[in-house]
């Protein structure tokens, strides 16, 4: 049968670089009877490999309203596009780690899944819904990391502590019962999935194991190539930039500049790179709480009477503030700081020597070109004497 495949997060799993994989690897897909396709409306500040962003996405008119309107007409288009596609390929793959939280976040757990569902009887194809889930300590910490490090978003200024106690507002960690919403509408056989880290990927490889679990063999042909990294924010690092993000009227160009100089204390500092938000009790407390619900996961996912996850927190080295090492990276990023933007005016003043040079450039020969009709006025006249 037909088969839309809709790959939804979780977010921090590697979802990037598997939507380029797929990209990538488009003649090797189309072979086995798989497409990718990518759609021309893009998104602000959305990969445009995301193709799955259209299910959820919001477009606001001109007066910052929602448009719903448009909404539905960009749905009905794309889906128009997969339903073509299906008449030259049997699959159809669809990817957007936005989803998972997108469905929580705005209170609409069953609406998207009715209209897949929907959809798929009208047109004679099957919805099969592919997620990694993630150790929820490690996808919390991920998660505070990645909205400090963003900035200008709900979290980038809350402390990790605080982060952690509210956790829930932001992000769903009861994978269980999130599940269960969608096993509700398109049915258990219809959700496929897997566990995110590289001891529980297929050989090691997320892409291998994305592979497995669309139902495709995987082989040396399939191309990996190196997306953009990432990066992660570290230790004392990850606190300033928090602080940071504190500043009124913080602009994205200042974010960023601000960001570039964070990353660069990270790298200065390798030592910083094991610490986490949770000491290991701490973290054996908030994994306690998800722990049945992720055992009913690997009971009825993996046939298995078992934990979910490792839950050994041994390594766990959370980080700690101190005020002698806060100070001392204080003193670094405004080091940064300053040769950056020493850099940076450096540019400007050679950008501003060329366009003065230019100009004068210009000066000389509007100069001469004013001069040149007098001296050939003069060298006829002085040919007529003669």
């Amino acid at each position: 049968m037909k088969t839309l495949y809709l790959h939804i997060g979780l977010p921090k799993t590697a979802t990037t670089s598997l939507q380029y994989f797929c990209v990538e690897n488009e003649k090797i897909f189309n072979e086995k009877g798989y497409t990718y396709p990518v759609f021309e409306r893009k998104f602000y500040r959305i990969n445009k490999y995301r193709n799955g962003a259209f299910l959820v996405a919001r477009i606001k008119g001109k007066n910052g309203e929602r448009n719903t309107i448009e909404e539905d007409k960009l749905y009905r288009q794309n889906m128009d596009i997969i339903i073509e596609n299906f008449q030259k390929y049997d699959n159809v793959i669809l990817s957007n780690e936005g989803i998972w939280n997108a469905v929580f976040t705005r209170n609409v757990n069953t609406s998207l899944w009715e209209k897949l569902k929907k959809e798929a009887a009208q047109h004679g194809f099957n919805v099969k819904i592919l997620v990694y889930l993630r150790r929820q300590d490690s996808y919390t910490d991920s998660g505070w990391n990645q909205k400090v490090k963003s900035g200008k978003k709900v979290g980038s200024t809350w402390t990790g502590e605080y982060f952690i106690e509210n956790v829930n507002q932001l992000i769903q960690l009861d994978y269980y019962n999130t599940l269960k919403n969608i096993e509700d509408i398109l049915g258990k056989d219809n959700i496929i999935v897997r566990r995110f880290g590289r001891q529980y990927f297929k050989n090691g490889s997320v892409f291998e194991d994305f592979v497995d679990a669309i139902g495709m063999k995987y082989s040396s042909r399939f191309v990996i190539s190196e997306t953009e990294k990432n990066q992660r924010l570290y230790g004392n690092a990850i606190e300033i930039k928090r602080m940071v993000n504190c500043i009124p009227d913080f602009t994205m160009s200042e974010n960023l500049f601000f960001r570039k100089i964070c990353f660069e204390m990270s790298d200065n500092h390798p030592e910083w790179k094991n610490q986490t938000m949770f000491s290991p009790e701490e973290a054996a407390a908030f994994m306690e709480k998800y722990r049945d619900g992720n055992r009913e996961i690997m009971r009825k996912y993996f046939g298995k009477d078992e934990d979910l996850f490792d839950m050994d927190f041994s390594d766990n080295h959370k980080w700690v503030y101190d005020q002698e090492s806060m100070q001392n990276s204080i003193i670094e990023f405004i080091g940064i700081l300053a040769s950056k933007t020493r850099e940076e005016n450096k540019i400007l003043q050679q950008r501003l020597d060329d366009m003065e040079k230019k100009v004068k450039e210009q000066e000389t020969t509007i100069e001469n070109m004013k001069q040149k009709p007098k001296s050939s006025i003069k060298s006829f006249f002085s040919s007529i004497r003669k």
